[in-house]
């Protein structure tokens, strides 16, 4: 957990008599087996958030890029993403483009996004980075739940503004919150928590030791203690580590900007996943 020196939220400019639009999301995916595919078995899209289902060549995963036609996140927006995968299934979800968190005028933005995973299902979480500007404020949760022998990949990119153009963070809030259960047990927590002073924590030596971009890839399969050497020598270098236990594995690492993490991050990713990563990672 990284935090400020204040356990309260700062207060937030602007009067609560304004009522500001607020964007609203809600995206639900269920992907079952059929004639050897993985194919949908139900989709639902609601307000901002859409999906998007590129045909897929020569494979039998489903692969679905999440779009927010609000073009970002901002104070008081809600957005839900619920990934349903049946036994067998094979699932890749990511995101059309980095999310952007801008200045929040009231309160925070709230991401839940929840994914149910079902026996032998393999299912890629890989969205983009999550770019928190000057004064942006969110709070993001990650449920996983999954059967005991299927598969996991998950990655939450982080960037602290754009460096490329100068940008230099005040205040902020963003908190990150993951819960994975394998078979109804609790396997992995973790929270993350940077309030008030958002370069001033990153600058820390025990927080980010001054790096802009950070993330963290966890691994859940039932092999996956097997991928940490693999792993670990593809995080050699400053700023990066990999664990793994309980059939966890577990990688951080850290970055002076975007381009930089995305060196470490994409052959990582691409090893973990067994193939490339989804196109729009590469645009």
């Amino acid at each position: 957990m990284l935090d400020g020196t204040s356990r309260s939220e700062p207060p937030v400019s602007g009067s609560d008599a304004i009522s500001l639009q607020r964007a609203r999301g809600l995206a639900r995916l269920h992907a079952k087996v059929s004639g050897g595919r993985t194919r949908i078995a139900d989709l639902y899209q609601d307000g901002c958030a859409k999906v998007r289902l590129p045909r897929m060549h020569g494979g039998p995963s489903l692969e679905a890029v999440l779009l927010n036609t609000a073009g970002g996140l901002t104070g008081g927006d809600v957005f839900e993403t619920d990934i349903t995968a049946d036994a067998d299934t094979a699932v890749t979800v990511t995101t059309q483009a980095c999310e952007r968190v801008y200045r929040a005028a009231d309160g925070a933005a709230r991401v839940h996004n929840r994914l149910s995973v079902g026996s032998g299902a393999r299912v890629h979480w890989l969205p983009q980075e999550t770019i928190l500007f000057d004064g942006g404020r969110i709070g993001r949760h990650l449920d996983i739940d999954m059967a005991a022998d299927a598969v996991v990949l998950a990655v939450e990119p982080l960037v602290l503004g754009r460096v490329s153009s100068g940008e230099e963070l005040g205040a902020g809030l963003f908190t990150d919150c993951w819960r994975i259960r394998r078979a109804g047990r609790l396997v992995f927590a973790d929270d993350t928590r940077l309030y008030g002073d958002i370069a001033g924590i990153a600058a820390r030596p025990g927080a980010l030791s001054g790096a802009r971009a950070a993330a963290m890839v966890v691994m859940a399969a039932p092999d996956a203690e097997d991928r940490l050497p693999d792993a670990r020598a593809i995080l050699d270098r400053p700023g990066a580590g990999a664990s793994a236990f309980d059939g966890i594995l577990v990688c951080r690492l850290i970055a002076a900007d975007s381009y930089e993490l995305r060196r470490t991050l994409a052959p990582l990713l691409t090893l973990l996943a067994g193939g490339p990563l989804p196109k729009v990672w590469l645009l």
